[in-house]
């Protein structure tokens, strides 16, 4: 069997970065810092590692208890973002329904998310495009910093829900950014880079994944369990 993990952000749906506004607007909620998270680098990082840099930034401890309860309020926030008509422009991205009713209709393919989002913040941005109901697990940037950190939990998730432990030669990790590519060869996965997000082809090209794609549109299944 093939494993196949998704990111989320720029490489299923485009959400008009509407994460990034829900979270500024929970830091001066919480901390009354404005555009907290305006010089922090967010593609391709765990919502964890761009919490606790923010809040180092602005000035308040990155322990646990200050990151769950920032986590706590963005999700909060992301619902509210949501539900803005102006805040999210975007949507499902070219490719993505069709390879997904590709991929379910294969008994030798699990699919399942690995992604830097919270795992509410993955639900709630997913189900606002209707896609949370295609995946029955997933690795999220809940209790991790590291996205490297994040395939063995993909993994341990998968396992979970009822398949067989997949070894690395069998996992491919698709995404939109450099960090997506280099958490797969970190774990000896495949890995699958598509140019919907800021980064270009040529940018993620030079990474050397196993594919690199403009849209999920010009991915074959072949090139996923082949």
């Amino acid at each position: 069997m093939t494993l196949v993990l998704f990111d989320i952000d720029g490489t299923l749906i485009s959400s008009g970065r509407v994460g990034v506004r829900g979270m500024n607007r929970s830091f001066e909620r919480l901390f009354g810092v404005a555009g907290a998270l305006d010089a922090v680098p967010v593609a391709g990082r765990t919502d964890r590692a761009i919490v606790t840099e923010a809040l180092a930034r602005a000035g308040q401890p990155a322990e646990d208890a200050a990151v769950l309860r920032l986590r706590d309020a963005y999700c909060e926030d992301l619902q509210a973002a949501l539900a803005d008509p102006q805040a999210h422009p975007g949507g499902i991205l070219p490719g993505v329904l069709a390879l997904l009713d590709v991929l379910d209709a294969h008994d030798d393919v699990a699919v399942g998310l690995l992604t830097g989002n919270f795992a509410r913040g993955a639900a709630l941005k997913l189900g606002h495009f209707g896609l949370w109901r295609r995946f029955a697990f997933g690795a999220f940037g809940d209790h991790h910093a590291e996205r490297r950190a994040l395939v063995p939990v993909a993994v341990e998730a998968a396992v979970a829900a009822g398949h067989p432990r997949f070894e690395a030669a069998n996992i491919v990790v698709i995404g939109d950014t450099p960090l997506d590519v280099d958490c797969a060869h970190a774990y000896g996965a495949r890995a699958v880079a598509v140019a919907t997000g800021i980064f270009s082809y040529e940018v993620l090209a030079a990474t050397e994944p196993a594919h690199t794609v403009h849209t999920l549109e010009a991915l074959s299944v072949e090139a996923l369990i082949g």
